[in-house]
């Protein structure tokens, strides 16, 4: 397996890269220690020519290689995202990130087991066991409360996960998770959205109350 070097060209996270060949299907890039990194055809701009450079997502193809496209997923490395499952298989549950290749959740990585065609919260991160993109339902050990910078009344992006008794999980960055209470949602919201608010509270243990106006 490739070994992911301690570079600025980083799986999981978007990276400018030059353009060193130019074939009928596709194009190589400049990975600097991965060497060069295949964009396939259907990814690559209309005009891109050698010795451009290029802004591509990398991560690991179905036999452990860098490959590189333009399209940009739900999520990337050091994340939180509302993604679906799609497949349940032997060695986990798969989520559309919104690339061709799935997103592995292994089942070490589970809460609880997942279902097929539910919405989950997850964290995106690179296993450097399986070197490869996977998930975890399991965001606690991922966030550090003591990292949380924001001041009462800082505006943030977020988007709406799953509702409760008392209101909605919210991502709020994509980088922490906070809530927004029934008593204050004076608009219609829905999961999977995103929008915008502001920070109303920050607690000690890392849990932030967000409002809407």
């Amino acid at each position: 397996m490739i070994k992911i070097p301690d570079q600025s060209v980083k799986i999981g996270r978007m990276n400018r890269l030059l353009v060193v060949t130019e074939l009928d299907f596709g194009i190589y890039l400049d990975g600097k220690k991965f060497g060069e990194i295949l964009m396939p055809r259907k990814y690559v701009p209309e005009g891109v020519k050698v010795d451009d450079f290029i802004d591509v997502f990398l991560y690991m193809d179905s036999d452990d290689r860098p490959i590189a496209t333009t399209e940009t997923p739900l999520a990337m490395e050091g994340e939180l995202a509302y993604l679906k499952a799609v497949s349940i298989t032997s060695i986990g549950a798969f989520l559309d990130w919104g690339l061709l290749k799935d997103l592995m959740v292994p089942f070490r990585e589970q809460r609880e087991r997942m279902t097929d065609g539910k919405y989950y919260l997850v964290y995106v991160y690179f296993d450097t066991t399986s070197e490869r993109m996977v998930a975890s339902t399991k965001i606690g050990k991922y966030i550090d409360p003591n990292a949380i910078q924001y001041n009462v009344g800082d505006p943030v992006n977020l988007i709406i996960c799953g509702e409760s008794d008392r209101g909605y999980k919210v991502i709020v960055d994509k980088q922490y998770v906070g809530a927004i209470y029934h008593n204050e949602i004076f608009q219609e919201i829905h999961p999977g959205e995103s929008t915008s608010g502001f920070i109303k509270l920050v607690r000690p243990d890392g849990k932030i109350d967000i409002e809407l106006q």
